[in-house]
């Protein structure tokens, strides 16, 4: 049978196809802004960052001991130690100042200066304090429990990378280089609505007849905790083609990219196909992507106008494949997207159509073994449980039929904790 005849479509474009139909139509958005580097998680550098200085900026003391020269103490055991004269102490806030003689020492804490002329640091436990003397019973190399200059970063390195998304790690190495502003593309402006006459947002008793609406919620949340997006939420339009019609112009024109939820299939009530077809270039309609084949992908003013399917599942999954790659190419990351992967072995058979990529939801059981990988639904595109019950993805690509129980898969994850 064909796709046609079974779904309605003309024909159904496999997902890698759909992509790079749909990417190379859009450019990343050349828009820059000046922001605080503690206010930046997820914001994209314009450029890499280089380091204004050496980081430390002097040798440190990398335990807490005595600093020392290591001719010093050349020799010295347990049964021979050496005798220093304690010329001082030095702190992280407080250094020694001057300069360290022959046979002397000087209490150092872990992040303090190095003393002048000293190269060493022997640690508390091979010492003895005796009066204004210490005696040292082990013999240390040069720079032996030191932190050199530039150790960590050195002067005119690159230490964080412009093109990707940036982590809690990279702002604060930022701010340790001294580095409080930054200078990062522009968040992308993301219209947002959701089609159908039958949604109600938070309605304290659901009507017979009527569905809550979650799926922007759902768009909202994910993108956002990854990317640097900014959302105009237009809410709850009924199935009106004129009204449909203005709401998408509308955010066509205020925002970067606009996303419609519902209204995308062949079905009696579905407006924003023709809507598409008279404001602008339907690239895509229809994918080989299980649960998700209503997927729309249209050019409008140059922008993005993107048909979500209303199913939750198929939303959530149409959101990963297609919405997450759109969001990365405006938002003007330069990078491979990888995700958190897990193998395990199948509790029980998946089946799967030749010429569809399948998204599985799954959950992980740890056992002696590793991790049983067990199937919630295959089907089901509005089981909005089975994302919520489940900790990942199993993709079954396009070529496969299925997957038996026992055989070892891939889970790519959507949750850093799962239930045990």
């Amino acid at each position: 049978m064909s796709f046609k005849k079974e779904f309605g479509f003309k024909r159904l474009t496999q997902v890698d196809e759909a992509l790079e139909k749909y990417l190379k139509l859009f450019k990343s958005i050349d828009e820059s802004e000046t922001v605080e580097t503690v206010n930046s998680l997820n914001r994209v550098l314009t450029k890499d960052i280089k380091s204004p200085e050496d980081i430390p900026p002097f040798n440190r003391s990398a335990m807490d001991g005595y600093a020392v020269r290591s001719i010093d103490v050349s020799g010295a055991s347990e049964s021979s130690p050496v005798r220093l004269k304690l010329a001082g102490y030095s702190t992280t806030s407080n250094p020694f100042n001057g300069s360290m003689g022959q046979c002397e020492a000087v209490r150092i804490d872990t992040g303090a200066r190095m003393p002048e002329g000293a190269d060493s640091v022997v640690m508390l436990e091979y010492t003895r304090r005796v009066g204004d003397y210490i005696e040292v019973f082990k013999q240390i190399s040069p720079y032996e429990n030191v932190s050199l200059r530039g150790e960590d970063v050195r002067k005119g390195d690159v230490i964080v990378y412009g093109g990707i998304p940036l982590t809690p790690y990279d702002i604060a190495c930022l701010i340790n280089a001294g580095i409080y502003e930054v200078e990062v593309f522009r968040k992308v402006k993301v219209g947002l609505a959701a089609v159908g006459s039958e949604l109600l947002d938070f309605p304290s008793k659901l009507p017979e007849g009527m569905v809550r609406e979650v799926n922007r919620i759902n768009i909202k949340y994910y993108l956002s905790m990854y990317y640097p997006v900014e959302f105009k939420d237009y809410g709850i339009i009924p199935d009106d083609h004129d009204r449909v019609r203005e709401v998408i112009e509308k955010g066509i024109e205020e925002n970067d990219v606009m996303i419609t939820i519902g209204g995308s299939s062949l079905g009696k009530g579905d407006v924003v196909t023709d809507i598409a077809e008279n404001l602008g270039n339907i690239i895509v309609h229809g994918v080989a992507l299980y649960p998700s084949r209503p997927v729309l992908l249209s050019e409008m003013s140059g922008k993005p106008y993107i048909g979500v399917p209303g199913y939750p599942v198929a939303a959530a999954v149409t959101a990963r494949v297609f919405l997450e790659p759109v969001i990365m190419k405006l938002a003007g990351i330069r990078g491979v997207l990888v995700e958190g992967r897990v193998k395990g072995r199948l509790s029980r058979r998946v089946s799967s159509r030749i010429g569809f990529r399948h998204y599985v939801r799954v959950k992980l059981k740890p056992s002696k073994d590793g991790f049983v990988v067990e199937p919630i639904y295959t089907s089901g595109a509005g089981i909005l449980s089975s994302l919520s019950l489940g900790d990942g993805y199993l993709i079954i690509p396009e070529d496969v039929e299925g997957y038996e129980a026992g055989d070892e898969v891939e889970v790519i994850l959507y949750r850093r904790v799962i239930k045990v």
